[in-house]
């Protein structure tokens, strides 16, 4: 059981604060980011989540990808810091993140889903989905900005 699964034992669904390992992972060559959509609320985001108590943001990014993704990644670099992520889940868990984000180029594996998510697709980034998540929207675009530079 994770760190979140036994606070929430404590505080129910009340507001908590977590920091989450995020990335955005890029494709150079076919110039495509890969999504991942969620079977809590089927939209579609990028891969990570909240770090467990004694990892590095860089462990939890890697644990985090490998069990969403199937793949493994290398060499990650940081991309942005975004506070005050504010989400509340289906279940009525309510969450204020702060988002680490890292660009990972690196990676290796077979791609597989795991039951976080629904599908796991390849999208150029001028062919954005309907749906993204409102917490990551931002940053995924401020990326894609920095490529077109």
């Amino acid at each position: 059981m994770g760190y979140i699964s036994e606070i929430r034992k404590y505080v129910g669904h009340s507001p908590i604060m977590v920091t989450a390992a995020m990335c955005i992972i890029y494709d150079k060559e076919k110039k495509k980011i890969l999504f991942e959509k969620r079977s809590d609320n089927g939209m579609w985001c990028v891969p990570g989540g909240a770090i467990e108590l004694g990892e590095t943001l860089e462990q939890a990014l890697k644990r985090e990808v490998k069990e969403e993704t199937g793949l493994d990644i290398s060499n990650p670099k940081l991309f942005d810091v975004v506070a005050g992520v504010h989400m509340i889940y289906p279940n009525k868990d309510e969450v204020y993140y702060t988002d680490v984000v890292y660009e990972i180029n690196e990676y290796s594996g077979i791609l597989q889903h795991d039951e976080e998510s629904t599908e796991l697709r390849w999208l150029g980034i001028d062919e954005l989905p309907e749906g993204i998540m409102l917490t990551q929207i931002e940053y995924i675009k401020k990326f894609i900005e920095n490529l077109k530079k």
